[in-house]
């Protein structure tokens, strides 16, 4: 289980990577970055956009890509079968046609194979760049060079340097504990003891970092498929901003912004002392080095556009329509790297009243009384940072029945399959999953429950009264097997009436159910 096969290229293959949603993958949420940054990208619903996503994994994001831009033609590549064989079921299960999966080994994508695929408007590469060897990451490159469209839009993620020092010796550490594991041990097991005692040492370089606190637990369970990614990959390589930055450069890609939104403003970033530094750094990669050398993370989203055409920030933001996240009316706090600010309910307040009603622009927000005080891009940030929000794709008065339709198969299918990756509604494991919307051009994040009983409400809607059987939406939700305890009926049931309360309106506006 623990070494990779001798075809991985050094990467583990044993288990299958854990499928996975990100809301800044949506195009909405990425035109959303280049508007506030300023950089022109005119795409839209109807565009018929051409989306990679590089190292696709079991295909998860990909399918809801095409069930979020049924306009699209979403291409999953990974070089992994199993991934590929995964991606294909779940998209037929779903009845999407504008996905298709290649097994694709891009150290060696070259030629009439290359020349094969489509001119790209959107490549995402998530997860990828760290892991792997530099005839992978080469490969990447001679993609881009070759099927990125002009004006091409790269999302880029990676473990960055120096935040992500701190795991270097730990996955060092383990993974050749792992590589040295008896067969059927529990090498997990093993090296979290190890660690374990090594802290209580007080071991000098094992410092806290989020690998320390994955292994050890302190983040959730992490399925194995993960726990593998993150410590039997050989290739694990952390990388600066300048090294990455000069690589894209190699395909005429050039740095826009942060996809996570806050980390565009050094105010919501830096201490005052260290935005003194970051405006006399000479260049970009000074900055963005100032920016890595003080903040407490070990991980960018990065977007780079292949020719960057400049256009009015402000105008552009004040453009974006956003819908709501959630209908909670709980205190709402932005967490930056700065720190964390609570939003002053005066203005939050009528905004979350505003997006209520429906789709409201940023420039529709901030003409509201009393909310004129940010400049579009930080209302942005704020909105969407904070969660209250989230950048639209399409109009849900203008989405096609087939599209709806569509989704919901795909949110159906989510929904069947979380069983055999070890998911229960019950439980939950932390993952990443997602509600499909073509509203959002992608999904709305949601944890397994959320995913079941939006499906279940679909299938089965409240009637003209609003009514809805708790208990027999319970005992759908319950899996087969003896009945769970008392006490964890009712927490299931406070929590679907939580549910129901503060989600379900937004799943009906957004198309969902």
């Amino acid at each position: 289980m623990n070494n990779p096969a001798a075809w991985s290229r050094g990467y583990p293959v044993a288990e299958p990577y854990p499928p996975a949603w990100h809301g800044f993958q949506s195009p909405a949420h990425l035109r959303a970055t280049l508007a506030m940054m300023g950089v022109a990208w005119e795409v839209g619903p109807e565009t018929p956009l051409r989306i990679a996503e590089i190292g696709c994994g079991s295909g998860y994001s990909a399918n809801v890509l095409a069930a979020g831009c049924p306009a699209a033609e979403v291409v999953g590549l990974d070089y992994n079968p199993a991934h590929i064989s995964e991606g294909r079921s779940f998209a037929a299960e779903a009845g999407l046609a504008n996905v298709r999966f290649e097994e694709t080994d891009l150290a060696e994508l070259d030629g009439a194979a290359l020349e094969a695929l489509p001119a790209f408007d959107l490549v995402l590469i998530h997860g990828l760049w760290s892991w792997v060897d530099d005839r992978v990451r080469e490969g990447v490159l001679r993609l881009l060079r070759r099927r990125l469209q002009p004006g091409g839009v790269v999302l880029l993620t990676y473990n960055a340097m120096p935040g992500a020092a701190t795991g270097l010796a730990l996955w060092r550490l383990v993974r050749g504990m792992l590589a040295g594991a008896a067969p059927g041990s529990d090498a997990f097991a093993a090296a979290r003891a190890q660690v374990e005692r090594l802290v209580a040492a007080e071991a000098r370089h094992l410092l806290p970092s989020v690998w320390r606190s994955l292994l050890l637990g302190e983040m959730g369970h992490a399925r194995p498929g993960y726990m593998l990614h993150e410590f039997a990959t050989e290739h694990w390589r952390p990388a600066f901003f300048a090294d990455v930055a000069a690589a894209m450069g190699s395909a005429r890609c050039e740095y826009a912004g942060s996809a996570t939104l806050s980390e565009n403003f050094p105010s919501m970033t830096l201490s005052e002392a260290q935005q003194a530094l970051w405006r006399e750094a000479p260049d970009q990669a000074a900055r963005e080095l100032v920016v890595d050398l003080c903040v407490p993370r070990a991980f960018r989203r990065d977007v780079y556009v292949r020719g960057i055409r400049r256009v009015g920030a402000e105008a552009a933001t004040d453009a974006i329509e956003l819908v709501p996240a959630s209908l909670s009316r709980q205190e709402v706090k932005l967490v930056a790297q700065a720190g964390e600010a609570v939003l002053p309910p005066a203005i939050i307040g009528p905004m979350r009243d505003a997006l209520a009603q429906g789709p409201q622009t940023i420039g529709a927000l901030r003409a509201l009384p009393g909310c004129g005080g940010a400049t579009p891009q930080e209302t942005l940030a704020m909105l969407v940072g904070s969660h209250v929000a989230m950048p639209v794709w399409q109009h849900p008065g203008a989405v096609p029945a087939a599209g709806l339709a569509a989704a919901r198969r795909l949110n159906a299918a989510s929904m069947r399959r979380l069983a055999p990756h070890g998911v229960s509604p019950l439980a939950g494991d932390g993952s990443r999953l997602a509600l499909a919307t073509p509203v959002l051009g992608g999904g709305l994040f949601a944890d397994p429950l959320e995913v079941a009983v939006a499906c279940l409400m679909a299938q089965d809607p409240p009637g003209p009264d609003g009514g809805i059987d708790l208990a027999a939406l319970i005992r759908r939700l319950v899996p087969p097997g003896p009945p769970p305890p008392a006490e964890v009926v009712a927490g299931l049931q406070e929590t679907i009436v939580t549910l129901l309360r503060e989600r379900w309106p937004v799943w009906r506006a957004l198309g969902i159910a």
